[in-house]
C-alpha cells in the first residue's frame, strides 16, 4: 500500500505473490544473484581480503574459495578505500596466481578517486554512472563505514519518531 506521507510501501505478507521461488546465485550458495549483502566481523579478520575474492572468483568464473562455484562470471567493480591502487593490484595479483590466472585479463576495474561518499549527491550520481557504464556483476565498496559520514551513537526507536 502506497503511502500520501512519505513512508515506505508496505504489504501485508499474505498478500505477497508466491511467483517465483527458486533461489539465483551469483556464487553458488554463498551469494545471491542481484544481492546486496555486508560482510561483518572484527578489525584485520580478512573481510577485504573475502570481498577481493569474490571479485576475482566473479570476474574469472573460478570457485570463491575454492570451494563456490560462479556460474555466470563477469565485469567487477572495486572501491578499496583503506588502500592504494597498487597494493589492491598486488593483492589481487597474489589470489590470481593461486589459481594460475592472468590478471591483466581480467574485467575488474578499479574506481582510483581518494573519496567517494554515498551521502553526497554528486558522488551518488558518478557511481551510477560507473555502474551503468561498467554493468559489473559485482560491486565492491569497501570498508562501507569509510564512505559517508556516520553519527556512530546507537538508534532508539525514539529516534525513528522525531
Amino acid at each position: 500500500m502506497e503511502s500520501d506521507d512519505g513512508a515506505l510501501p508496505v504489504v501485508r505478507v499474505g498478500d505477497i505473490s508466491s511467483g517465483e521461488t527458486s533461489r539465483r546465485w551469483l556464487i553458488e550458495g554463498l551469494w545471491g544473484a542481484s544481492a546486496v549483502g555486508l560482510i561483518g566481523g572484527a578489525p584485520k579478520c580478512c573481510k577485504s581480503w573475502l570481498a577481493l575474492d569474490l571479485a576475482v572468483s566473479v570476474a574469472t568464473g573460478t570457485p570463491c574459495l575454492d570451494a563456490f562455484d560462479v556460474d555466470h562470471p563477469g565485469p567487477v567493480l572495486l572501491y578499496m578505500a583503506e588502500d592504494a591502487a597498487p597494493v589492491v593490484k598486488a593483492r589481487l595479483a597474489g589470489l590470481c596466481r593461486t589459481r594460475a590466472l592472468d590478471l591483466a585479463s581480467a574485467p575488474i576495474h578499479v574506481i582510483t578517486t581518494p573519496v567517494l561518499r554515498l551521502d553526497r549527491g554528486r558522488d551518488q550520481a558518478r557511481l551510477r554512472a560507473a555502474v551503468r557504464q561498467l554493468a559489473p556483476r559485482l560491486l565492491v565498496l569497501d570498508p562501507f563505514v569509510r564512505l559517508h559520514r556516520i553519527d556512530e551513537r546507537p538508534l532508539t526507536i525514539d529516534d525513528f519518531f522525531r
